[in-house]
């Protein structure tokens, strides 16, 4: 029997929605939501099958590339708006402006499972976390099947020319070269540079800022306190990331700073500091940042350290599987830290911890959104803490980037800093919800 298509928007493959008149929610393969979001017009298909679209969103990495969690992938209902650049509040269950005719969520495996998606030739489809984006066209879409997307298609983009990446601002230290990770992940080197002083945007995506001991860029790189100093130049960034610079001093972060940067992440922004970078939390001017966490600096512990991941949460349950699945632990839940760090014994409620370690006890990793003191859904920005190293140098002469960095796969702390950095990326919401997709 062929379908029956009860609408001429529907014959033209630009139109279609639920057949089963339900609310449009419901459960993915492998725990990945779905929502139907269509109009009243429908292709019905016989035996209660769908037009579905399937496949796993991936990292833009060029070999091994790691599957993407709680990316949304969407059929688009008219013209995709451009991402406003900078700090912005960023809630779940919006999609930048755009709307979509299907929505779905991926699990933490990256699959997903597109249904009602309207059948025919060059049909548009994005895939997006956060601020990153890609728009591609899937040439053909069969009516009442399934049609399967080449890994080609639903991968994130390595450069503008591919689609929408968060602006990023790097201050690079000596012990965690996020920018390498980055790299790792899939950036192109080209969209790595210096930023333009003054200017919203550079030539690249990542603008690398540097600490007194962190790598240069070259010999004009900008120093980290003329990004921090600057809270209209912070805001320009979607992201702001603040490595370990091998310094605890306070006169490097000064209070004013630390003001500048609550602001920030108040107003939307989405901050990662890692080991030294405690002092932006433990020293700030805001009580919320002071409290979350109990800070006991300096403690160390021997590599490797095991790690346990919080999976009582649903995120938290979702890196379990996902550092599983990629190979970056063998036993559901932990995870062996190498130059671990112990500075805090525990994090605080409203903050969120992901990792924790026993003997020494202290959280490996925590969470919290901005404000601190506003109500779960009026809170815009977030902050992520990592005590451990993802390795550095422990050469302090001059290093050029990305002479700091090596080639091959993620090692397995590098796969916990890459599952967060695009959770950090993605839309704000309380950490115990689960995720669904854009309605």
């Amino acid at each position: 029997m062929r379908p029956i298509v009860l609408s001429v928007f529907a014959l033209l493959g630009v139109a279609c929605s639920s057949s089963d008149g339900g609310d449009g929610g419901g459960m993915g393969v492998d725990g990945g939501f779905v929502a139907d979001l269509g109009t009243s017009d429908a292709v019905v298909c016989p035996d209660g099958t769908k037009t579905t679209v399937s496949g796993i969103v991936h990292s833009p990495a060029k070999s091994g590339a790691d599957p993407i969690y709680n990316a949304v992938v969407f059929i688009p209902d008219g013209e995709v708006p451009k991402f406003k650049t900078g700090a912005t509040c960023d809630r779940c269950g919006e999609l930048g402006g755009a709307k979509a005719v299907t929505s779905a969520l991926t699990g933490s495996d990256g699959v997903f499972h597109l249904e009602n998606v309207p059948p025919g030739k060059n049909v548009p489809f994005v895939v997006q976390i956060g601020k990153w984006r890609r728009q591609v066209t899937i040439p053909e879409v069969t009516a009442c099947g399934d049609t399967k997307l080449p890994d080609e298609l639903t991968r994130l983009p390595r450069n503008q020319a591919e689609g929408d990446i968060p602006l990023t601002a790097i201050v690079t230290g000596r012990a965690d070269p996020l920018e390498c990770v980055l790299r790792k992940i899939g950036i192109d080197d080209a969209e790595f540079s210096v930023p333009l002083v003054g200017s919203d945007y550079g030539h690249g995506r990542m603008h690398v800022f540097k600490s007194p001991l962190g790598v240069d860029m070259s010999s004009g790189t900008v120093s980290g306190h003329s990004l921090t100093k600057n809270l209209d130049w912070l805001k320009r960034f979607d992201v702001v990331l603040l490595p370990c610079d091998g310094s605890s001093k306070i006169d490097e972060k000064p209070p004013a700073d630390m003001q500048n940067l609550v602001d920030y992440a108040n107003a939307g922004g989405r901050v990662f500091t890692t080991h030294y970078g405690f002092v932006w939390i433990q020293q700030s001017p805001d009580a919320g940042w002071k409290a979350a966490a109990t800070w006991v600096p300096g403690g160390t512990a021997t590599s490797p350290l095991p790690g346990f991941i919080d999976t009582s949460f649903p995120k938290g349950k979702a890196m379990a599987e996902w550092l599983k699945a990629v190979g970056a632990s063998t036993t559901l839940g932990q995870i062996d830290i190498a130059d671990p760090r112990v500075d805090a014994p525990k994090s605080n409620a409203p903050s969120q911890s992901w990792i924790t370690s026993k003997a020494p006890a202290g959280v490996q990793h925590f969470t919290f959104n901005t404000p601190t003191t506003a109500a779960a859904d009026a809170q815009c920005g977030r902050v992520v803490y990592s005590d451990f190293h993802v390795v550095g140098s422990s050469d302090f002469s001059p290093i050029i980037f990305p002479n700091e960095c090596t080639d091959g796969p993620l090692t397995a702390q590098e796969r916990v800093i890459e599952f967060m950095l695009f959770d950090l990326a993605s839309c704000v919401q309380k950490d115990d919800a689960t995720p669904k997709p854009p309605r």
